[in-house]
C-alpha cells in the first residue's frame, strides 16, 4: 500500500518555504513604523509581482497578521504580528508613557494593572505594574497571556467593539479556541451593555479564584479600542463596592489622560 503523508508527517517542501518567505517580506515591509500600505506599494517596497502580493495580503488579512483600512485601502500589521515582538514593545512611545501612569495608579489604589491587546484567543499584556504596598499581587507580567474569556481585559475590548468586528472577532474565536469562544458568548451582552453604560467592564473572582478587576479600552489616534487597560487585586483588598466608586473612576480618569497626552503628540 502506498504510503500517503498526513498534515502532521508531511515535511515542508520548497514551494511552502518560498511562500513562508514572501509572506515574511510582505511583514518585514511595514518595519519600522507600521504605517498603512496599498497592494502597490508593498509591491514597490519588496520587488514582489503584484498578483503575489495581492493574494499575499488577502492571507495574511484572513490569519488576522494584517489589518485592512477600507478608507485607505491599505494594510497595517496586526496584533498577532505586534504580540510576537512584545518585548520590543515595551519601548513602544505609548508604553513608556504609559508606564509611569499605571505604577502610581498601582500604588494608589493598591492594585495590579495591565495594559494588554488582543492575540488570538489570550490577551497579551504588553506592560503590567503592581502597587508597591500589596501583599498579595497577579502573578502576571509582561508577555503574559490571559484567558480572552476569562478577564475583564477580554470583555472590555469585546463589549468595545461595533457589531460587524464583534461577530467577525468571535467567529476567529470559535474556530481557534471553541471552550474560549463558548465562555465569551455568554458574557457579550453584559458586556455591551457595561461598555455602553459605564465605559467599563467589571469582572469578578474569573481571572483568579478570589480576584476582582476592572477594565476599559484605549484609543489611540491609529484606531479605536487598540489596548485594554484593566487592574485588578484580591476580593478581600478591592470589594466591589470600593472597585465601582473609588477604582474604576480612576481608571476613566487615567484612560482619559492617556488618550489626551497621545492626541497630543499626533499633533505636534
Amino acid at each position: 500500500m502506498q504510503n500517503v503523508a498526513t498534515p502532521s508527517s508531511r515535511q515542508p517542501g520548497t514551494r511552502d518555504v518560498r511562500v513562508l518567505a514572501r509572506g515574511l517580506t510582505i511583514l518585514s515591509a511595514f518595519e519600522p513604523e507600521n504605517g498603512w500600505l496599498t497592494n502597490s506599494e508593498l509591491a514597490a517596497l519588496t520587488g514582489l509581482p503584484k498578483p503575489t502580493v495581492s493574494r499575499l495580503t488577502s492571507n495574511l488579512l484572513d490569519a488576522g497578521y494584517l489589518e485592512y483600512s477600507a478608507q485607505r485601502a491599505a494594510y497595517r500589521l496586526g496584533m498577532p504580528v505586534l504580540a510576537l515582538g512584545f518585548a520590543a514593545a515595551t519601548h513602544s512611545d505609548f508604553v513608556v508613557l504609559a508606564r509611569p501612569l499605571m505604577q502610581q495608579f498601582a500604588d494608589e489604589h493598591r492594585v495590579s494593572v495591565v495594559l494588554a491587546s488582543a492575540n488570538a484567543s489570550s490577551m497579551v499584556c504588553n506592560e503590567v505594574t503592581h502597587g508597591r504596598e500589596m501583599l498579595f499581587t497577579l502573578r502576571v507580567r509582561a508577555g503574559s497571556r490571559l484567558r480572552i474569556d476569562r478577564s475583564a481585559l477580554g470583555r472590555a475590548l469585546v463589549g468595545a467593539m461595533g457589531d460587524a468586528e464583534r461577530l467577525a472577532f468571535l467567529e476567529k474565536l470559535r474556530l481557534a479556541d471553541p471552550p474560549a469562544w463558548e465562555s465569551l458568548s455568554r458574557e457579550v451582552p453584559h458586556a455591551v451593555a457595561q461598555m455602553a453604560s459605564q465605559g467599563y467592564c467589571v469582572a469578578a473572582g474569573t481571572l483568579e479564584a478570589g480576584t476582582n478587576g476592572v477594565a476599559l479600552v484605549i484609543d489611540t489616534p491609529e484606531g479605536p479600542h487598540t489596548y485594554a487597560l484593566g487592574c485588578a487585586a484580591p476580593s478581600n483588598a478591592l470589594a466591589l463596592p470600593r472597585l465601582k466608586q473609588e477604582v474604576a473612576p480612576g481608571l476613566l480618569a487615567l484612560k482619559a489622560r492617556l488618550e489626551a497626552e497621545l492626541s497630543a503628540g499626533q499633533s505636534e
